[in-house]
């Protein structure tokens, strides 16, 4: 091992364990938190369970259905993530495709199941998380961004220590943790040494059975290696870096963008090691964004003189838990060897009926014979029970009630309320104690949005060649789209930026900057559900809504046959004149729309169409036949065709028809060869004769 190796090695050690011991109380915690909700027996500690050996020993779980009440009103509400453009050259379109791209991402990668994995450990135990990755897609030479789960985030995801703020952006580094089978280890690196990677030391007894015997741990160890930059700032207002673009600098400037001037900052390569903990397993594989693509989350946080308290939903709720089943055990203990109620009899009573008394207690006869005895008149009666014992049940009680309290989830909240007969009172109650574990909901958006940042950033980094690439939008369509790709004119060359001189790109994701923001609600077939039933409420209340809204409230159905009951209820209400068609509706039903008149925009093109056609002939028409006949003849083909091209598209636009950029293009071809032609015959002409 060579002096740098070994130096990284040691390095990663040190800040492993600074990373490990900054939150270790906490990471035991999580785990026994974890342990107590989902374990068998996680909420007995050993000593519990041998001081009741071979007695009665029963679990209630209360804080289980706590931790499905949140996490199931977590999956009932997604969070989307939306790009938005905010500077430089960006764009709503280009913002339009990156959200698309990222829903792609989220749905070939299962992104719902690392969300929600994380969300469970988080309101479990307090820590959560996941990461993104990039790898080659099966068959091709394109690579795929992709989001997967972090599995027991408490002893696996650990982050730089100085790291303050709550997505660990910050952070200077960062670990995870593997175990893989040792048969695995030796099989993905047969000439290394199996050596675990240093454990995180869990001192309480009942978190030891969490790790497993014949694995080894492996860690991943992020960092980011400072280096520095040199950017400019260009008369156009565009900043570029020099070492990425510095060789346009110069073609720039013959096109007038100057740089105004430069400076140096700060910046950093994002790097990643694979180590055992002995030696690095990989070497050096520098990843292509700025940000450390390992996103926490956490439960409910805060810090003390300096320390980390981070607890999720059960960390309050275990000490009552305890009482509870203690009390549930304790009470059927004392009920199973309690003596039964006896039957007070007299010899003579019982006398030949032994056989049936002795079988009473597990016999179902309707009936039992006993002799009538002088000396004890009356039938055979019995004692009485041993009274129950009221103080323990009433324990219990208070014991639920602490449960209930410690969990922020009140019986009331879970709908179970005898007191409330309203609907609405209920929903206010589930909504108070929805607000309860909001701060879970807000933590869980929070690194959403942390990731959505995370993928802007890496996106065009990724995907930066010319490529088809698939955009999914919110209801679930998704359609391919080509990015980065160089605009063509009509007859195949690339169009150039009369700007910067350099070649306009269509949809190039790599211009301007990108926000992200995150939209919590109801998944889209939830939210279409809903806008159907409040349009039918509208519609039951109104009769002039039920008129315009019979398209909109087919539209959102929830039934097999949407799209074509919306179709036909749009036809009548076309031909009620209730709505307009769109431009496909109108061809199929053999309509002309006809506007009123061009825009003023409109009507600019048209005047500019017409000055230039009427300039171009006037021009033409003026030169000596004689000496410029063959000159004449192809520039009057070219003005024809232009003229023609002229009353086209002034034809289309007076009927409010698109023109298409294709159109477009063909005419300022044949204006800028029209142009050509009259400076060739300029330039031929004598000094002083005027066209």
């Amino acid at each position: 091992m060579d002096e740098n190796t070994k130096e990284i090695l040691t390095d990663a050690l040190d800040r492993f364990e600074s990373s490990s011991n900054y939150d270790k109380n906490q990471r035991e915690l999580a785990v026994e938190d974890r342990l107590f909700a989902h374990a068998p027996d996680g909420q007995w500690d050993d000593d519990a369970i041998k001081r009741r050996e071979n007695r009665p020993r029963y679990t209630i779980n209360k804080v289980a259905g706590a931790i499905d009440q949140v996490t199931g009103d977590q999956r009932q509400s997604r969070t989307g993530i939306k790009v938005i453009p905010v500077v430089g050259e960006s764009s709503e379109q280009v913002a339009k495709i990156l959200s698309g791209i990222i829903r792609t991402i989220e749905t070939r990668s299962n992104a719902a199941d690392s969300y929600n994995n994380a969300f469970d450990e988080m309101t479990s135990g307090g820590y959560g998380g996941w990461r993104v990755t990039t790898d080659y897609a099966e068959g091709k030479f394109d690579q795929e961004i992709n989001i997967a789960p972090i599995s027991s985030a408490d002893t696996s995801l650990f982050f730089d220590p100085d790291a303050v703020q709550y997505d660990k952006r910050d952070a200077k580094f960062a670990f995870v943790i593997t175990t893989i089978d040792s048969r695995e280890f030796k099989r993905r690196w047969p000439d290394a040494s199996i050596i675990d990677w240093k454990q995180v030391t869990l001192n309480r007894t009942t978190c030891q059975s969490w790790f497993g015997n014949d694995t080894v741990r492996v860690a991943e160890y992020w960092v980011k290696e400072p280096t520095t930059k040199e950017i400019a700032l260009l008369s156009d207002g565009r900043i570029i870096d020099v070492e990425e673009e510095g060789a346009v600098i110069d073609d720039l400037a013959l096109q007038g963008a100057t740089v105004i001037k430069r400076r140096k900052q700060k910046a950093h390569n994002v790097v990643v090691y694979k180590m055992s903990g002995a030696e690095i397993l990989e070497g050096r594989k520098e990843w292509a964004g700025k940000y450390i693509p390992l996103i926490p989350t956490y439960g409910k946080t805060t810090t003390i003189e300096g320390k980390p308290y981070i607890r999720g939903i059960v960390r309050n709720a275990k000490d009552p838990s305890r009482i509870y089943n203690y009390l549930t055990s304790s009470i059927i203990e004392a009920g199973a060897l309690a003596p039964k109620d006896p039957i007070w009899i007299t010899a003579h009573q019982a006398a030949g009926y032994e056989a049936e008394l002795n079988a009473f207690p597990t016999a179902n006869s309707p009936f039992m014979l006993y002799n009538a005895d002088a000396e004890a008149p009356g039938i055979p009666q019995r004692g009485g029970a041993p009274a129950v014992q009221v103080a323990a049940v009433q324990q219990l009680q208070q014991a639920g009630m602490d449960i209930h309290a410690t969990t922020g989830l009140e019986p009331a909240s879970l709908g179970n309320s005898p007191e409330l007969k309203s609907g609405k009172a209920i929903m206010a109650q589930q909504a108070m104690g929805d607000r309860g574990s909001f701060v879970f909901v807000d933590n869980q958006s929070k690194s959403i949005e942390y990731t959505g940042e995370i993928l802007v950033d890496l996106i065009p980094k990724v995907h930066d060649v010319q490529q088809m690439i698939r955009s999914m939008d919110v209801d679930g369509s998704s359609e391919e789209i080509e990015i980065n790709a160089k605009a063509l004119d009509a007859i195949g060359q690339p169009v150039l930026d009369r700007k910067t001189g350099e070649v306009v790109i269509v949809n190039d994701l790599s211009r301007g900057g990108y926000s992200v923001v995150v939209e919590s609600g109801p998944a889209y077939h939830t939210q279409r559900q809903e806008t159907a039933q409040q349009l039918i409420d509208l519609a039951t209340n109104s009769e002039e809504f039920e008129q315009v809204s019979l398209d909109l409230i087919a539209k959102n159905l929830p039934i097999l046959e949407g799209a074509e009951l919306t179709k036909r209820i749009r036809r009548v209400m076309i031909s009620k004149g209730v709505i307009d068609p769109t431009e496909e509706e109108a061809k199929e039903l053999g309509q002309n729309q006809q506007p009123e008149g061009p825009s003023e925009q409109e009507q600019a093109l048209i005047d500019s169409l017409e000055s230039q056609a009427v300039l171009n002939t006037s021009s033409a028409m003026n030169k000596d036949a004689d000496t410029y006949n063959k000159e004449m003849q192809a520039q009057q083909r070219t003005i024809e065709t232009y003229q023609t091209l002229v009353e086209t598209i002034t034809s289309k636009i007076a009927q409010g028809l698109p023109i298409s950029g294709q159109e477009v293009a063909i005419m300022e071809l044949q204006r800028s060869i029209v142009l050509e032609g009259q400076a060739d015959v300029l330039e031929e002409e004598e000094p002083g004769e005027q066209p």
